[in-house]
């Protein structure tokens, strides 16, 4: 059974998921902003004009530092109006493990609400030593 309560106090995102922490930006459903058919954090920021911000909040984690956006495992929280649930959009590797979804549903207050895990290629998680790639400006 899902409680209206419920719902009120779940939140849309842009996420990266550090293996044991949310980095990202989130919000409840009466801030997000409607695009189409959902409702999302925002309908002009993403994962590159957010990184910048990210990355700087993390100056602490030097690992992350030196590594694009791409480094860490990353995804949304959206809310789909017309199925009246939220979608977990990640890799497949990610949202297949029950550890990532437990987290998810407590940190974004998701728990007694309708979900559906839907995995993306767009955000696999990149790792590389190629200074090539690496070297590349996300600073948008």
């Amino acid at each position: 059974m899902i409680i209206k309560e419920d719902i009120d106090n779940a939140e849309v995102a842009i996420w990266w998921w550090t293996g044991n922490e949310f980095w990202g930006r989130s919000c409840l459903l009466d801030n997000a902003e409607e695009d189409r058919l959902y409702l999302q954090y925002s309908t002009t920021k993403n994962h590159l004009t957010l990184w910048k911000d990210i990355r700087n909040e993390h100056k602490d984690c030097i690992e992350i530092q030196d590594k694009g956006y791409k480094y860490l495992e990353r995804g949304r929280v959206v809310y789909n109006i017309r199925a009246h649930s939220f979608e977990v959009i990640g890799s497949q590797d990610l949202l297949s493990d029950s550890n990532f979804r437990s987290a998810c549903k407590d940190y974004f207050h998701l728990n007694n609400c309708r979900i559906e895990f839907i995995a993306d290629n767009h955000y696999h998680r990149v790792t590389t030593d190629n200074p090539a790639i690496l070297s590349f400006e996300y600073d948008y």
